[in-house]
């Protein structure tokens, strides 16, 4: 309700009560019951959106949160990146995003595009 939108309907709604119509007529009520009607329905429609529109934004938050696939206690299992500790062994393929600093162990050389940390297209060779 805090909106021009609403701030004019309010005040709509206060002049229906306050003015009279002339005539020695008292204050036009069903305008504002009509008026208070619409601001709750709008009220109520503002909330809906609100909420939907946070939970799409949680919920997608949460879907691009980056997981990577870490070595722990044996196995191999798939975690939150934010939860890496220092001496983690993590596993990347094709299309990866590397999820922290990382020194290579084994495999074929890897080609890093460093575009999204640098801001910039530097595609770096790295070797074992």
């Amino acid at each position: 309700m805090w909106n021009p939108l609403s701030w004019v309907m309010e005040a709509a709604a206060v002049m229906a009560i306050v003015l009279a119509n002339g005539g020695g007529e008292g204050p036009n009520w069903q305008d504002f019951v009509g008026i208070i009607c619409l601001l709750i329905i709008n009220s109520t429609i503002s909330f809906i959106e609100e909420n939907n529109a946070g939970n799409a934004a949680a919920a997608l938050m949460a879907r691009l949160a980056p997981k990577t696939k870490v070595l722990r206690d044996g196995q191999w299992q798939e975690t939150d990146a934010a939860i890496l500790v220092p001496g983690d062994i993590i596993s990347i393929k094709l299309g990866d995003i590397i999820p922290a600093d990382a020194r290579l162990l084994e495999g074929d050389p890897l080609k890093i595009d460093q575009a999204s940390a640098l801001l910039d297209s530097d595609k770096s060779q790295l070797n074992n």
